[in-house]
């Protein structure tokens, strides 16, 4: 299916090669947005003897990448979940409960913007080009408004792969925690890419690292501050990945917990996962907004994975999980439970319906254990959800 999508959107600039449009001079150079399309007519160029015939294909393929630098993606809208306006003016896109797959575009997490006084804050960026191109189209069916900010919740590719997107559509303020920023340019790209392509390589076939481009911060950092477009970016700490770059919006009452906070489905102990820094970050991210929340009964949570909540809910499911599943971990180490025996000790079957619960539930409780008798985590270069 994806490679009609680009077969289709290339039909344009084909019928320009054959018009004899495309007459400039261009020299084959490689370039940052050379993609299988491009590269493949370079190729084909290379082995005719006929130079004028092998000039215009290559002008062809340096026009594709041109058009593909302008518009950071170039196909058609894909079928990612709809739009839900779950406030006014705050626009919702519920990624699958599950891994990242070709069936749901990798888009397994939440993307969600939300309409300010002078434009757009969007939080991540999403799962690849593709899936930012489908979601802004979506988006510009509800508003108008440009996009001014975007934030980037963590290490993770459903966070990152999407940036370059924004970069070329002109979105120049990307806030990322600064240890997730350095990760994501130093290490964490490449092997997203490797990941991605092994079931989708054309979803990333545009995409290209620009982390040296975020805007980074330690701690915390207000956007706009004291006025209208004030935005809180907060690293509550570690606990699904290392860090965890979480905002608070205060005149529209919003909390974006990234992947701190999980609903409808469970949450995941990858590697580099910590649930006792989790536990942690959690109070820390509970106190925060309580302390700048004008309303916390009804403040709107959006969490990393599931749908727009409110903090009871997702405190019972995300927070209280994580204590009642060290309760029965710590309760079978005190019973003298092997690491080796201990599926047969630490079934759930309160959390056994939610999703992810069948490929979760061990490791999750095996993540536990390791911590609470070595006081290790795994190596967090390895994970991606």
């Amino acid at each position: 299916m994806l490679r009609k999508i680009y077969r289709k959107a290339n039909s344009g600039v084909i019928f320009a090669l054959a018009a004899g449009l495309l007459t400039t001079p261009i020299a084959q150079a490689q370039s940052p947005y050379e993609d299988e399309w491009s590269r493949g007519f370079k190729h084909y160029a290379s082995q005719l003897g006929d130079s004028a015939l092998a000039q215009s294909i290559l002008n062809y393929a340096s026009q594709h990448e041109r058009l593909l630098q302008q518009h950071g993606y170039i196909g058609r809208v894909l079928p990612i979940p709809a739009i839900e306006q779950v406030a006014p003016g705050v626009f919702f896109v519920k990624g699958a409960l599950m891994w990242g797959t070709l069936e749901n575009f990798g888009l397994n997490n939440n993307i969600t913007a939300v309409e300010l006084e002078s434009g757009i804050f969007v939080y991540n960026t999403g799962s690849n080009p593709a899936v930012a191109y489908s979601f802004h189209q979506k988006l510009q069916r509800h508003t108008s408004m440009p996009i001014k900010w975007l934030a980037i919740e963590n290490y993770q590719s459903h966070a990152n792969l999407g940036a370059s997107y924004w970069m070329d559509v002109g979105v120049r303020n990307l806030y990322s925690e600064q240890a997730a920023a350095d990760f994501w340019q130093t290490r964490g790209f490449d092997r997203a890419v490797q990941r991605v392509s092994e079931y989708g390589p054309l979803l990333i076939q545009p995409v290209r690292n620009v982390a040296d481009r975020y805007t980074r911060f330690e701690d915390r950092l207000i956007i706009n501050e004291g006025s209208g477009d004030e935005v809180h970016l907060v690293n509550f700490g570690g606990g699904h990945t290392p860090t965890m770059t979480g905002a608070f919006i205060p005149s529209k009452n919003i909390l974006f917990t990234g992947d701190l906070g999980f609903v409808e489905r469970l949450p995941g102990l990858l590697h580099g996962s910590s649930y006792s820094e989790w536990l942690a970050s959690f109070e820390r991210m509970v106190d925060y907004v309580t302390t700048h929340s004008s309303d916390l009964d009804n403040l709107l949570v959006i969490p990393g994975h599931g749908g727009a909540t409110n903090l009871t809910e997702l405190t019972r499911q995300t927070y209280d999980y994580f204590k009642d599943l060290e309760a029965v971990v710590k309760q079978a180490i005190a019973n003298g439970v092997a690491r080796q025996d201990l599926a047969q000790h630490v079934a759930m079957p309160d959390y056994q319906d939610r999703p992810m619960y069948s490929q979760l539930f061990l490791r999750n409780a095996l993540s536990v254990f390791d911590e609470i008798t070595t006081g290790q985590v795994s190596d967090p270069t390895l994970a991606d959800e």
